[in-house]
């Protein structure tokens, strides 16, 4: 659910940006054969834009079925990501890629109606269709990104010396595996709110947190993470079976439960990660992660904590007893953390 929460937090915090009542005057949308099926993407901006040469910028977003492009209203057409594209639009050409089996721009009511859906537990195939589930893995959408870049970087339009991927939670993953095994394009690497182990590692951190904060017994604790040891044990029988396990198929979760630590080391190119400290299942290793860099000698590495913050970037407000009470979303300045940091290795690579 987090990254659910996180795109309907920022519809509202882009609303005011970026808005056109024409879908080609917002981003420009591709479609290249994949096989048997179609990898769909779009670019920010409009046709005159694809005429200026420019470095590439592929944000890769988190999990859930979520649209790329929302209308309001039946008239204004945005972008949903974390950040305001336009802001950077004279610097980089944009790129979002469209899982299998999402729809491309929806309402705001279907949105909404999705979050409805989500929060009782009863989404529909109108919601999370069979295409998707079946498409929902890891490899799959390192595939499309590998695919994309592989395209854009022969347009005459793409600057090939800067090829930026950013992606964050599942994006955080895909980046990861991407980066470290498939695409040798991409320049900069920008990861954030992703776990250094396994996905299934979350759940079982979830229970033990419960446990310790008194919702759960001990003993009723124990029983559920135990409970999750047998069903990770029956993924490894079937590990590209659509059966559900906890909130996702067992492909899904199989696929994702890679250990990121290993992708991590193996790139070599300029890698920033960002993370909230308030987001304690991922905070926990990437605390660690700079003694594994520091141990094998690896410099590329910049790693940057966000004090109090949780995985969308939002900074907690707590009252006198620790107890959160408001918060304040903060994704723009951490994007701009981002971009301060890309221009940085533009002019040490410029002077050397």
């Amino acid at each position: 659910m987090k990254q659910l929460l996180f795109f309907l937090s920022l519809w509202t915090v882009s609303q005011a940006h970026g808005q056109t009542a024409q879908l080609d005057q917002l981003c420009q949308v591709f479609h290249l054969p994949d096989g048997k099926d179609t990898t769909t993407f779009i670019i920010f901006g409009t046709q005159e834009d694809l005429k200026v040469k420019k470095p590439l910028f592929l944000f890769r977003q988190g999990s859930q079925p979520m649209p790329l492009i929302v209308q309001d209203s039946g008239k204004y057409y945005l972008i949903a990501s974390p950040f305001h594209f336009r802001t950077y639009k004279d610097s980089y050409h944009f790129v979002m890629v469209q899982k299998p089996g999402v729809r491309l721009v929806a309402t705001q009511q279907f949105l909404d109606s999705y979050q409805e859906a989500m929060r009782t537990g009863k989404p529909t195939p109108e919601y999370i269709s069979q295409k998707y589930t079946e498409n929902n893995y890891r490899e799959r959408y390192v595939a499309q990104c590998n695919q994309v870049i592989n395209f854009l970087i022969k347009q005459p339009w793409v600057d090939t010396r800067k090829v930026v991927f950013c992606g964050g939670s599942e994006g955080f993953t895909v980046g990861a595996d991407l980066v470290a095994n498939y695409n040798r394009h991409i320049t900069h690497t920008i990861l954030f709110s992703g776990h250094v182990g396994r996905r299934f590692e979350n759940p079982i951190f979830d229970i033990r947190q419960q446990t310790e904060k008194g919702q759960l017994s001990p003993e009723d604790g124990q029983k559920q993470i135990e409970s999750l040891y047998a069903w990770w044990a029956d993924i490894q029988k079937h590990p590209t079976a659509l059966t559900n396990a906890p909130a996702d198929t067992y492909r899904a979760w199989k696929s994702f439960s890679i250990r990121n630590l290993d992708n991590l080391l193996r790139i070599n190119t300029p890698l920033y990660i960002a993370y909230g400290t308030a987001d304690r299942e991922i905070a926990i290793g990437l605390d660690y992660l700079p003694l594994e860099f520091i141990e094998l000698g690896k410099t590329n590495l910049t790693l940057k904590a966000y004090h109090d913050h949780d995985h969308q970037f939002f900074k907690l407000k707590r009252d006198t007893n620790g107890q959160i009470i408001d918060k304040e979303y903060n994704g723009e300045a951490v994007a701009k953390d981002w971009m301060d940091w890309l221009d940085q290795k533009r002019i040490k690579t410029s002077l050397k």
